[in-house]
């Protein structure tokens, strides 16, 4: 029996299909994520190039779940029209994403210290100063300063899932640009902020032996490469230049994790936009039902 067409996907359907989506298209993705990242290389140029290659994944994706597959022929026409826009919306996000860490950064600081001096006054804490080599022996500050830490590193990631979709509506929805696509995002991505958050996690945690195999890689690289230097040039010079011969390993790990996890995210971020929008404006709710389907048939 088939969900409710107006519920969401649980986050095990949606990673399902996103695997789905993925391993379907491995070959064509995975190609254009390898240009991607090559054009890294390309500064500002290559950068818009490198986001307008995953707002292009994003599109051929959720075509894909839309019922009505593009060529990447035409995707590309599509998304060269809003070429630099991509650029453009990714510095707004991050931007956006740091100015709100640093207000947050700033808020919970003042808020742990009028905590700390209430508490230190009414339990007499004062009279156990805080230890600059080991501050964690006072108490108080251990009790404020855990759920304190705990905020602060998190917070990126809940200020991000506001605007994980947001070059969804840039590569797909017409007449619009990097504002509107953020706009976008923050609306539709409105009341789900821990949903998406487990989501994120939940991805991030089935790709984590593909970055394991890549720190592998960059890792066995380097130590080979230190060995071949020492061996035909000299062990001092190796061990003196060691960030410099680091470099082309770490590239090569970069290249070889992002080529092959930029598609995922890519695919999980087209399911996750297609999943808001058929639950909050009934977009092409028969498709949904064939990608429900689709769904059911892949979990078996």
């Amino acid at each position: 029996m088939l969900p409710n067409l107006t519920q969401q996907f649980n986050i095990g359907n949606i990673v399902s299909l996103a695997s789905y989506l993925y391993r379907s298209n491995f070959k064509r993705f995975s190609r254009l994520s390898l240009f991607a990242h090559l054009w890294l290389i390309v500064p500002i140029y290559g950068w818009a190039k490198f986001y307008a290659f995953a707002g292009l994944i994003s599109r051929l994706a959720f075509s894909e779940i839309n019922g009505e597959p593009e060529s990447s022929k035409v995707a590309k026409i599509q998304i060269k029209k809003r070429f630099w826009q991509f650029l453009i919306t990714a510095i707004l996000v991050i931007l956006i994403c740091l100015l709100q860490f640093f207000l947050f950064y700033i808020a919970i600081s003042i808020i742990a210290g009028i905590i700390y001096g209430i508490l230190a006054t009414v339990f007499g804490a004062i009279s156990q100063p805080i230890n600059k080599a080991n501050p964690f022996e006072n108490t108080i500050f251990r009790i404020i300063i855990i759920p304190i830490a705990i905020a602060i590193y998190s917070s990126p990631l809940w200020f991000y899932s506001r605007f994980f979709i947001t070059d969804l509506p840039l590569a797909i929805e017409d007449d619009t640009n990097s504002i509107g696509a953020i706009k976008r995002s923050r609306q539709l991505s409105k009341g789900l902020t821990w949903r998406i958050i487990a989501i994120i996690l939940v991805s991030f945690v089935i790709t984590l032996p593909i970055q394991i195999l890549g720190w592998l890689i960059y890792s066995i690289g380097f130590n080979i490469l230190i060995r071949l230097i020492s061996l035909f040039l000299s062990g001092t010079w190796a061990n003196e230049n060691k960030m410099f011969i680091s470099i082309l390993p770490l590239m090569i790990s970069i290249l070889i994790n992002g080529t092959i996890l930029m598609p995922f995210w890519q695919s999980i971020k087209s399911v996750v936009y297609y999943d808001i929008i058929c639950c909050r404006e009934g977009f092409d709710l028969k498709i949904r039902d064939r990608t429900i389907e689709l769904t059911s048939d892949w979990n078996k």
